[in-house]
């Protein structure tokens, strides 16, 4: 980890280096570039030089993970957390109950003005590809005119079919070097997704084959799981290295519902927040998380589990290519029988394992 922190860090290097005015920088940049040390920097240097830092993604385990790594000050959301704090400030306690209920918050958010204790010096946009036009004029609201604002996207990694928000005038810095991911990670989503720009392969690891174990029924899966998580931990992984995700949401997916596989107790976030707002998981000591909610974060060693997709069109690509890079050493895949044959087909795979 500290190796591919020490190697990842142009972005920032160069980002710091740009001079402009107003400052305005798009960085659309592949899985494993360097965004999160970018963001880590630009919000660190406002800090310290005793600005008001706000950080925003879409992502609740992103903002929390992000929060976690910062100093002290400056403010770490998400969109509907920024609403939902602008609301509260302003004496009123959102009903997160009834239908609607997050396109209310936003709209009833837009429609009060502004503090100055809303406004911030440095405003950085994490997984800018997930928002749509009128959370991006919400968000930009909050940037002083003078203020520094970075805008982090990665359009592989659009998982809700948003279009490109446009940023006419800004400058564009381009990042398609993945220093995160095993070579053979990097490799394998070459051939995954051929129809977009090459992604470089830089990380220090080369990595080993990537594991693929198919299913044929949902207890078989449940086995091939466990036997997966077997073989992480007989390589040495421990527990908080591993991170077993679903290719599905987390509603759909059946693996988020089982708090215990065999002997593996799982940690799976339960949909309800404590009196402090904070995430309630299940008592457990492995994570269990779905391609959308880990979007953003990486571990060890990733098992990317219920694969099971009809044809192999642009939003399975995009799905596997999310959880595949979120493993730095290892990476296993599940999948059900046909959807492990077509990418035994596709990406020139060997024979899945059962």
């Amino acid at each position: 980890r500290d190796l591919v922190t020490r190697i990842s860090g142009g972005l920032a290097h160069w980002a710091e280096r740009l001079e402009m005015s107003p400052f305005r920088l798009r960085v659309t940049g592949t899985a494993g570039s360097g965004k999160t040390q970018l963001a880590l920097a630009e919000y660190q240097r406002a800090l310290s030089e005793g600005k008001q830092p706000l950080y925003v993604c879409f992502n609740r385990p992103l903002a929390d993970h992000f929060a976690r790594i910062v100093p002290e000050g400056g403010r770490v959301c998400t969109f509907h957390m920024l609403c939902d704090q602008r609301l509260r400030a302003a004496g009123v306690t959102p009903d997160f109950s009834g239908p609607g209920a997050f396109d209310d918050l936003v709209a009833r958010a837009a429609a009060l003005p502004l503090t100055e204790t809303d406004l911030c010096d440095v405003l950085i946009v994490d997984e800018g590809q997930d928002f749509p036009e009128s959370w991006r004029n919400g968000v930009f609201a909050h940037a002083r005119p003078e203020a520094r604002v970075i805008w982090l996207e990665d359009p592989l990694q659009n998982l809700y079919g948003h279009s490109l928000s446009p940023l006419p005038g800004w400058v564009g810095l381009r990042a398609d070097t993945n220093y995160r991911s095993p070579r053979a990670i990097v490799r394998l989503l070459a051939d995954l997704l051929p129809e977009h720009r090459p992604i470089e392969a830089a990380s220090p690891f080369g990595g080993n084959d990537i594991d693929l174990l198919s299913y044929g029924s949902e207890e078989e899966m449940e086995q091939r799981v466990r036997e997966a998580i077997r073989q992480c931990y007989a390589a040495g992984f421990r527990k908080e290295d591993v991170v077993l995700l679903s290719y599905h949401g987390r509603e759909s997916s059946h693996l988020t519902r089982r708090g215990q596989l065999g002997s593996h107790r799982l940690r799976a976030f339960t949909g309800r927040y404590d009196i402090l707002g904070q995430p309630v998981y299940s008592a457990g000591d492995l994570l269990m998380e779905s391609v959308f909610r880990f979007k953003g974060q990486s571990a060890p060693a990733v098992i990317l589990a219920e694969i099971d997709f009809r044809q192999l069109d642009d939003n399975a690509r995009r799905r596997l290519f999310v959880g595949a890079t979120r493993a730095t050493m290892r990476l296993t895949l599940v999948a059900a029988e046909a959807s492990a044959t077509c990418l035994r087909d596709q990406l020139g795979l060997g024979e899945p394992s059962k």
